[in-house]
């Protein structure tokens, strides 16, 4: 009986010092996976987000492309091809406008206060169906916007494309 108390009462002391430290040791191991999990979402997140920009303003500058006047007679400055499809390069090196491509943030404006200067937004235009620019009853318009991932020193890109028919006159 002696000894039944003894082992009754040694268990509601409490934990050990080991028991402690194991149980710690365990808590501190989930916490440094969870905030793994964390960054690694956050990331992810920040990726989506510029992605997002992105494609807002390659859809953006489609529109604008599509919009321009372009009859049978006219071929507006902004859909006139610059002759760099010939001599491409890599995989979407055709994407010639403008001629300089300048860096814009999220707001399509060149102005920082509005957000870092990372997006970068060309276009290239090709007539189908005829023999010159001006005969061209259709045009396929591809608008690329791209970006720099520093994380993995590579850049993403989002590419959209459409085709008009030739306005009449």
């Amino acid at each position: 009986m002696k000894v039944d108390r003894q082992i009754t009462r040694r268990s509601r002391l409490g934990f050990t010092l080991i028991e402690v430290m194991i149980a710690s040791a365990i808590l501190g191991l989930s916490l440094v996976v969870m905030f793994g999990f964390h960054s690694q979402a956050v990331r992810s997140n920040m990726n989506a987000h510029r992605m997002t920009d992105c494609t807002y303003l390659a859809q953006s500058r489609l529109e604008g492309l599509l919009a321009e006047d372009w009859t049978s007679s006219t071929s507006p400055t902004d859909l006139q091809d610059l002759g760099a499809d010939a001599s491409t390069v890599g995989e979407l090196d055709d994407f010639e406008h403008p001629g300089t491509v300048s860096l814009v943030n999220a707001a399509n404006d060149t102005d920082v206060t509005h957000g870092a200067l990372m997006y970068q937004v060309s276009w290239d235009v090709e007539g189908m169906g005829g023999t010159t620019a001006t005969t061209d009853d259709w045009l396929r318009i591809r608008v690329r916007c791209t970006y720099p991932d520093s994380q993995f020193n590579t850049e993403h890109a989002a590419t959209i494309s459409s085709y008009r028919f030739r306005d009449s006159i």
